[in-house]
């Protein structure tokens, strides 16, 4: 819970002392800024993930490479729209060097509405809606086969005319789980905070940085997720950027380490 009122405390800072700035790829947090109407953004995004922890005197290791492609695109003022689609290119599980699982293909998609509904004192807020469909295979482990939705309020603010940014984000998902089983061990309403910083070295060159936190949803387990990440964009020109991060887990809830990498191509 320490870890939680200090997280909880920077977002509130933030959000007090923090122009729309647009963030994306590798950060976990979201900016508030929205697409132009007209104007279309495709992400192209890879991740490979590697997890080891020991439980119950067993050695348990997971490597996975996922891929995930999202669109998005504005419908009207300060209202965006997005659709993302992953995909698990190989996921692998080992139990003491013997494995004991193996999964790829299609996972759940997810669509987001995102509404920049406020601009004070040059700090941006958006809120954002999302709907996650069961579109991956529940019997591989790829979908929770069931749908379920979240919001994310969202505040963004620059300084020294868009050469830094802060943004910060406070999400809440509500999980209906498809058997009884899964709902008498896992949590079904989660939330998660983080807080992201931008700064442009050279024209065209962004350093990331990212902290974030959420509900465990595992019942059992008191141990809060947290994460930090550091990483880089690049804006080639004004139609491709290239980034590239990676993301460490702070606590043995959060996966070890993730290598993240893509391109934004801008239409």
């Amino acid at each position: 819970m320490t870890a939680l009122r200090s997280t909880i405390t920077a977002l509130t800072f933030a959000l007090l002392t923090a122009h729309t700035a647009l963030a994306g790829p590798p950060l976990i947090t979201d900016d508030a800024g929205t697409v132009a109407v007209g104007k279309a953004e495709l992400e192209l995004n890879g991740s490979y993930t590697h997890d080891k922890e020991t439980s119950g005197g067993i050695a348990c290791e997971t490597n996975a490479t996922d891929a995930e492609m999202k669109i998005s695109t504005g419908l009207h003022k300060d209202l965006g729209i997005s659709l993302a689609i992953p995909y698990t290119i190989r996921a692998r599980e080992k139990e003491d060097g013997a494995l004991t699982g193996t999964s790829d293909g299609l996972g759940d998609m997810t669509l987001e509405v995102k509404y920049a509904f406020a601009e004070l004192a040059d700090l941006n807020l958006a809120i954002k809606p999302s709907l996650v469909a069961p579109t991956g295979r529940y019997s591989k482990g790829l979908s929770e086969g069931h749908w379920h939705g979240g919001l994310t309020l969202i505040a963004s603010k620059e300084f020294a005319d868009g050469a830094y940014a802060l943004h910060a984000n406070l999400g809440y998902e509500h999980h209906r789980y498809r058997t009884q089983t899964l709902r008498s061990t896992t949590h079904g309403n989660l939330w998660s905070g983080s807080i992201a910083g931008e700064a442009e070295l050279t024209k065209g060159l962004v350093m990331v940085a990212d902290l974030g936190l959420a509900s465990n949803p595992d019942k059992g387990s008191a141990e809060l997720p947290v994460y930090a990440l550091t990483g880089a964009r690049y804006e080639i020109n004004d139609l491709l950027d290239i980034n590239a991060g990676v993301k460490f887990g702070l606590t043995g809830a959060e996966d070890d380490v993730t290598a993240l990498y893509g391109l934004v191509l801008k239409f």
